[in-house]
């Protein structure tokens, strides 16, 4: 029962995985059929407190996202794909997603910076907005909006969402 459950978060974020690398985005023509089923299948599977926990999932993953999407650092689709997993496998399952996904953005992110020569300019202008937080200096700049990003600068979502998630079910199956 939790394997297919499993497999229909693995279907969905391949899916949503090739969209956001081929044409940067994820669809809501897929994301929907993927929340209705899980709809379906936590009421098939656990009655209404399936349904209960799948709200909860999806709440969790809209409200984790939320203000990323709301300062334009992350795109929509990456708000509604985080809450139909969470739709799906439920609110734990959805918080560990984003703590995956949020790590192996940062590394991802990192390793963009090195490869940039970026690294350590980056890291001394984080630290002096930092500084400045904790004195209560407004800061000189704001974060750059998405669609005002450089296309090198962006980094897809896609591929921590899956690591993150595939992990938990690997360990769990092997």
């Amino acid at each position: 029962m939790m394997i297919s459950f499993d497999i229909l978060v693995i279907a969905l974020t391949a899916i949503c995985l090739y969209t956001d690398l081929r044409w940067n985005k994820i669809y809501n023509k897929v994301l929907l059929p993927f929340a209705l089923i899980g709809v379906i299948m936590q009421l098939y599977f656990h009655g209404l407190k399936g349904l209960a926990e799948g709200m909860a999932g999806f709440l969790t993953g809209l409200l984790l996202l939320l203000i990323p999407f709301a300062v334009r650092q992350i795109g929509a689709g990456d708000v509604k794909l985080l809450a139909t997993i969470g739709m799906i496998k439920g609110p734990q399952f959805t918080l560990l997603v984003f703590l995956g996904a949020a790590l192996a953005g940062g590394l991802m992110s990192c390793v963009l910076l090195i490869r940039q020569g970026r690294l350590l300019s980056s890291l001394r202008a984080m630290g002096c907005a930092a500084l400045l937080r904790l004195a209560r200096v407004p800061a000189p700049y704001a974060l750059t909006p998405l669609e005002q990003a450089a296309p090198g600068d962006v980094i897809p979502l896609g591929p921590p969402f899956l690591q993150a998630f595939l992990r938990p079910i690997c360990f769990r199956l092997f």
